[in-house]
């Protein structure tokens, strides 16, 4: 069971590294095209914080543990002072999971707007953390907030579909249940 558990958290680690990747093919084409260079990058970790935050199985303990692992390896990632993505996928983890009982997210639409409203929500503690520590930041890089939330959100159905998919290949007994079917 450990091996397994092992497995499925390095699939979703394994998608928070091909971010960067993404981000040096644009920045790589952007010389070429001016237009690309400025293109907002979809944020992988608020959607498989909110596939452990509104899957069926785990207890809300390790999803928690997921989330803060995924949030420390952005921070080593992106540069940012330790703890604030931890910080800021916790906060999303726990505020979807404890309305995951309102929420409906079988519908693709459905899906989007969650997402967007996450990565959002996401965006204004990590600037909210930025302007509160020394080296301040400014809010003003909250303008791209929400262009990052609409490309997170147009990604969010695949992604989804994704983790399902290797979270029932991983865990057969997940086959039938599970929002994300």
């Amino acid at each position: 069971m450990i091996r397994l558990g092992g497995m499925f958290l390095a699939g979703y680690l394994g998608l928070i590294v091909l971010t960067p990747l993404w981000h040096a093919l644009v920045q790589l084409l952007g010389r070429w095209q001016s237009w690309m260079r400025d293109l907002p990058m979809p944020n992988l970790a608020v959607l498989v914080t909110l596939y452990l935050a509104l899957a069926v199985r785990g207890s809300p303990s390790a999803g928690a543990a997921c989330a803060a692992a995924l949030g420390y390896v952005t921070d080593l990632l992106t540069g940012a002072p330790k703890g604030t993505h931890i910080l800021s996928y916790l906060l999303v983890f726990f505020v979807i999971r404890g309305m995951s009982a309102r929420l409906y997210v079988q519908g693709r639409f459905s899906q989007i707007g969650v997402a967007f409203l996450a990565a959002l929500f996401n965006a204004v503690v990590v600037v909210a953390v930025h302007v509160a520590l020394p080296p301040r930041g400014r809010w003003s890089t909250l303008i791209y907030g929400p262009m990052e939330a609409g490309m997170t959100a147009a990604l969010a159905p695949l992604v989804f579909y994704l983790l399902w998919r290797l979270d029932r290949r991983l865990a057969r007994e997940a086959a039938t249940e599970g929002v994300f079917r």
